[in-house]
């Protein structure tokens, strides 16, 4: 082997320097999977929740629903994570990276009642009259995940419009035809979750003590129908924008320290208390037989936490209910259901911190959105940070308020000389 001159070591040397430095090859990028590789929160995770400080975001703005995906430097603080359904803060941003899920939840006859279970931890729930006399609820949870919640029913009309506006799965027991078609005509049939759509046994739907039917024995649980969500490839984050909060209370309110409506003439009654003390309403229902003389209300507890039902924010909102020709039925008696309109603009009424606003609701997308409160001047009014629930009447309803007691009735339109209806 020839030995090297002395005069050639410079350049060798260079050269090999050069080398060093020059980049490397760029590797051939590798194909994403095929499906999410996300997980939900383990299942016993619950995310636990504070109010957010004045302060703590311009007055009615939520704050990111997830932090940054870039690690923040040491003294760059992270952004709270922000429950955009309830305008609290989160301990786990990852609860908000999932569909919310809206459960149907039988409220009618008064011996339901007794098996109801998780709706303290929904984040916002919606209370209307379905037919024949009867109430329902559609409770969304978004935050928090009881594994049990119940006692599911079928779904209505109106959950078109809510599986709309919160982007939402949709839990219940079933349905009539003419509402699964109306919920395939409108493209949400592949996030129903319900035993008329194949899926039965636990832990997503489970038939309590035996499988018979009834009215009062199947329940659910969140984690597992977020597992499953996950499974069909439609859990995720939605926007879920809309909504506005802030710890102080808007001005222009009056007292107002009672929310009264009778959804079936002493039968079904809601009644919301406001406790100055809590800062809240508490829920009272009909409990016995009662009469326009004396009506007996008890607490309106959940039998998953024992406690009393309470709201943060109560809302009253006049929406056209338009009889429709589907069957529906219930104890053996057909009733035609009601298409509950929400969309467009209709009065509305805030009760938050012992005060009563008088506002308009606005939803303006069939397919999309939240409703937003407005003022006369069409200005947002903010939630109280906290959760919500709706009570959804039809215009012709009869309201009354005076000495800071508002009371209404419900009155639909007479569904009784529909033609033929739909099986």
């Amino acid at each position: 082997m020839r030995s090297i001159s002395k005069s050639l070591w410079p350049l060798l040397v260079a050269a090999l320097l050069v080398g060093a430095c020059a980049p490397a090859a760029t590797p051939t990028p590798t194909a994403p999977p095929a499906t999410p590789t996300a997980t939900v929160p383990p299942p016993t995770a619950t995310a636990s929740a504070t109010a957010v400080p004045a302060s703590a975001t311009a007055p009615g703005t939520a704050a990111p629903s997830t932090a940054s995906a870039t690690a923040p430097s040491s003294d760059t603080p992270t952004p709270a994570a922000i429950n955009p359904l309830t305008g609290l803060v989160v301990d786990d941003p990852a609860v908000l990276d999932r569909r919310p899920l809206a459960i149907k939840v039988a409220h009618f006859p008064r011996h339901v009642r007794a098996a109801q279970v998780g709706l303290s931890l929904a984040d916002n729930v919606w209370e209307h009259y379905a037919e024949g006399g009867t109430v329902r609820f559609t409770a969304i949870f978004l935050s928090q995940a009881p594994e049990r919640i119940g006692n599911v029913r079928s779904a209505r009309l109106i959950d078109v419009h809510l599986g709309y506006a919160y982007s939402a799965m949709i839990v219940a027991s079933g349905s009539s035809t003419g509402t699964l078609n109306r919920l395939r005509d409108a493209g949400l049939y592949e996030r129903v979750i319900a035993e008329a759509t194949g899926y039965r046994g636990c832990p997503v739907l489970c038939r309590e003590p035996s499988d018979t039917a009834t009215t009062d024995n199947l329940y659910t649980d969140a984690p597992a129908l977020w597992d499953l969500t996950t499974q069909l490839g439609l859990n995720g984050p939605q926007d879920l924008s809309g909504f506005t909060f802030d710890a102080a209370a808007p001005a222009g309110g009056e007292a107002a320290g009672t929310v009264h409506i009778d959804f079936q003439l002493n039968n079904t009654i809601t009644e919301w208390r406001y406790d100055a003390a809590a800062n809240r309403y508490a829920r009272w229902i009909d409990s016995v037989d009662t009469s326009a003389e004396a009506q007996n209300l008890a607490p309106h507890v959940d039998t998953l936490t024992g406690a009393q039902l309470t709201a943060a924010n109560v809302v009253v909102i006049y929406a056209p209910y338009i009889p429709s020709n589907i069957w529906e039925e219930e104890g053996g008696t057909r009733h035609y259901s009601y298409d509950v309109v929400l969309t467009g603009s209709g009065p509305a009424r805030l009760f938050r911190d012992g005060q009563m606003y008088t506002l308009t609701w606005e939803r303006a997308e069939t397919t999309s959105g939240l409703p937003r409160l407005v003022d006369a001047a069409g200005q947002p009014v903010a939630f109280k940070p906290g959760n919500i629930w709706f009570e959804v009447l039809d215009p012709d309803s009869p309201m009354t308020f005076d000495a800071g007691v508002f009371q209404a009735r419900s009155k639909v339109p007479d569904a009784s000389a529909l033609p033929t209806a739909t099986p």
